[in-house]
């Protein structure tokens, strides 16, 4: 095979790029359900997500001649999305251009450098769905916002401790960073919750739920040990007693968590409360795609390695995007030769945007332990 730019690229994007991207959505689990099934799009400025917020003040039941009086009552708005973009290099030295003139050294060579690249992305994607310190610039958005595990009291009052229905102070990650979905008092999609901020309501239709596995409260707290995860209570062991009460939260009717994602070591707590009634079946689906995963409720319980120490986070993907530009979806820009080394470059570029329409139906349990 000759080794030039035209057949690299067609070898490249015919054989190689789509094992690639197969590989890139099966890396882990959210990739998988979501990346896999991304929204792709055209174009615009900015991405524009419809969001409901309010009830319609326009209903009721009456009877006979009984006034019906409407209210312009706005239950509908919209977020809106900057776009983020992403690429992969692959760089072929005039070296190793004729190192590599027969053919299976070119396709040696060709698996080498899309290795690398695949690496490259998976790790890219997996690392800031997790960013708990924000996106950094130009990065998608992140998927909870927690900044440094520390033992601080949340700065919001109306935040409430799930288990009594207090003010929350125990141990806890800050949630205050903009463009995070699961988090309070932050930026998201353009709307501000934090008390003054969009809608004038103080936000908290658009703040997540947030409670704790730790002891003791405020500054006195102190994180969950693996032992006290496991511990049964009335029958119950204390991890299952503080998901039930997370996946209540976040129910309504129907309309529930269906994903929980967390580390091995409260997998394994989590796994171990179970050994006694054999709840064992997962989602098959995820099962065939080679993610282990437990079931509790409706929701698969799962672990993903870039998932915070200590933390168990609670998704309802039917409000989770990622939206994608239908000519930027790992597209691959071919071979050409370096102006400025003897080397010739290919890229793979992607351009999209991570969106949550109800960020109230995220969760996340914090203040686990991080060993056994």
């Amino acid at each position: 095979m000759a080794l030039n730019y035209n057949n690299l690229t067609a070898l490249t994007r015919d054989k190689f790029i789509p094992v690639l991207v197969d590989n890139i959505f099966n890396s882990n689990v959210l990739t998988f359900k979501l990346l896999k099934n991304a929204e792709k799009l055209d174009g615009g400025k900015k991405i524009i997500t419809p969001i409901e917020y309010g009830k319609n003040a326009s209903q009721g039941f009456y009877s006979g001649y009984d006034s019906l009086t409407t209210a312009n009552t706005e239950i509908v708005s919209s977020a809106e999305w900057d776009w983020t973009q992403a690429w992969a290099g692959i760089t072929i030295s005039g070296e190793e251009e004729h190192k590599n003139m027969g053919d299976s050294q070119v396709l040696s060579l060709l698996k080498s450098k899309l290795k690398n690249a695949e690496k490259s992305l998976k790790d890219l994607f997996g690392t800031h769905l997790f960013d708990t310190d924000g996106p950094n610039a130009g990065a998608f958005t992140s998927l909870i916002g927690s900044g440094t595990q520390a033992s601080t009291a949340y700065d919001d009052t109306a935040l409430i401790d799930i288990t009594d229905g207090t003010p929350a102070t125990m141990w806890h990650t800050p949630g205050a960073v903009d463009n995070c979905i699961i988090g309070y008092n932050r930026t998201l999609g353009g709307i501000d919750s934090t008390e003054n901020g969009s809608a004038g309501n103080g936000g908290a239709w658009w703040d997540s739920k947030l409670a704790s596995f730790a002891s003791g409260s405020g500054t006195t707290s102190t994180p969950c040990t693996w032992d006290e995860l496991v511990a049964v209570t009335n029958g119950t062991a204390f991890i299952v007693k503080k998901m039930t009460q997370m996946y209540s939260q976040l129910t309504i009717d129907n309309d529930a968590p269906d994903m929980i994602i967390t580390t091995n070591e409260i997998y394994d707590a989590y796994e171990s409360a179970l050994q006694s009634n054999k709840r064992f079946a997962g989602n098959q689906q995820l099962a065939d795609a080679g993610f282990q995963n437990l079931a509790f409720r409706g929701a698969s319980v799962v672990v993903d390695s870039h998932c915070p120490a200590g933390m168990m986070i609670f998704l309802n993907t039917r409000y989770l995007d990622f939206k994608v530009h239908n000519k930027r979806n790992f597209t691959f820009d071919g071979f050409k030769k370096r102006e400025d080394s003897d080397a010739m470059v290919a890229k793979i570029f992607w351009m999209g945007q991570l969106t949550c329409t109800n960020p109230r139906m995220q969760g996340a349990i914090v203040g686990g332990p991080s060993a056994y």
